[in-house]
C-alpha cells in the first residue's frame, strides 16, 4: 500500500486484521527504513534500556504521524502493544501507542521476553530485511525489546537474523508499525509499483473523504 509522508508516497506492509484485539483495524509497517540512528540518545553511564519515553518510541509514536496526510492522521487507531519494562526488569507493560517498533516476538525472533504475537508475515529472515529509504542498502532496523543486558536492545541484522546492541550506538534504524481504521477504502487493482492507494476514509463526522488535487475533501 502507498501513504504520503509530507506529501510524498511511501510503501507501506500489511501484516494483518485485528492483531491487537477486535476493532483495531489493519497494522501496516513501513517497506523501508528511515536513516541509522540510536535507540536512545542518553549517554549517561548506565545506558538503561527503557523503550516507555526512548528516542525510538517517540520517533515512532510522536514525529512520524506528522508526516502522514490529515485524513490519515484521523483513521490512525491507538492500539495495546506489550513491552519489557527493561533495565534487567522482566515486568511487561501494555502501551497505547499511535505508531510504534516492532517487538522480537512479532517479528518472529526470540528476544528475552515474550512481547506480544507474532505476525505471519515474518515467516523467514528474507521477509525480515528491510532498506535505507528508497535504496537497495540493506541496514538493522530498531525493535521495541530490550535484552537482559541493562544497556542493549534488539534489532533486526540487514541479513534479517537478530542482534542486540548498545543503545546509544546507531544500529536501530526506525521502521514504524501502525493501525489504520479497517473502513478506510483502497483501490480494486494495483498501481505500476505493485501497490494498492487508498481511495477514501471515513470522517470523524460521519460520510467519507475523497482526494481531490492530491487534498482530502469530504464527499457531498
Amino acid at each position: 500500500m502507498k501513504l504520503n509522508e509530507n506529501t510524498k508516497a511511501v510503501k507501506f506492509i500489511k501484516l494483518g486484521n485485528d492483531h491487537y484485539g477486535t476493532g483495531t483495524g489493519v497494522t501496516l509497517v513501513r517497506k523501508d527504513t528511515f536513516h541509522m540512528t540510536q535507540w536512545d540518545t542518553s549517554y549517561d553511564s548506565s545506558y538503561n534500556n527503557v523503550y516507555i519515553g526512548c528516542y525510538l518510541d517517540n520517533f515512532c509514536d510522536c514525529m512520524w504521524p506528522l508526516k502522514l496526510d490529515d485524513g490519515i492522521k484521523d483513521c490512525v487507531v491507538p492500539v495495546p502493544i506489550i513491552v519489557a519494562e527493561g533495565n534487567t526488569v522482566a515486568t511487561l507493560h501494555t502501551l497505547y501507542r499511535k505508531a510504534f517498533a516492532l517487538s522480537c516476538t512479532e517479528v518472529g525472533l526470540s528476544g528475552w521476553q515474550t512481547e506480544g504475537t507474532a505476525f505471519s508475515y515474518f515467516a523467514d529472515n528474507t521477509k525480515r530485511i528491510a532498506y535505507l529509504d528508497e535504496t537497495a542498502t540493506a541496514v538493522g532496523w530498531g525493535l521495541r525489546s530490550p535484552n537482559s543486558n541493562a544497556s542493549n536492545a534488539y534489532y533486526v541484522r540487514a541479513d534479517g537474523t537478530l542482534s542486540n546492541n548498545y543503545v546509544c550506538d546507531a544500529f536501530f534504524a526506525a521502521r514504524p508499525a501502525f493501525n489504520l481504521k479497517s473502513s478506510i477504502v483502497v483501490s480494486s487493482t494495483t498501481d505500476a509499483d505493485g501497490c494498492y492507494t487508498v481511495e477514501s476514509l471515513p470522517s470523524s463526522g460521519g460520510g467519507t473523504y475523497v482526494k481531490s488535487g492530491g487534498v482530502w475533501v469530504k464527499a457531498s
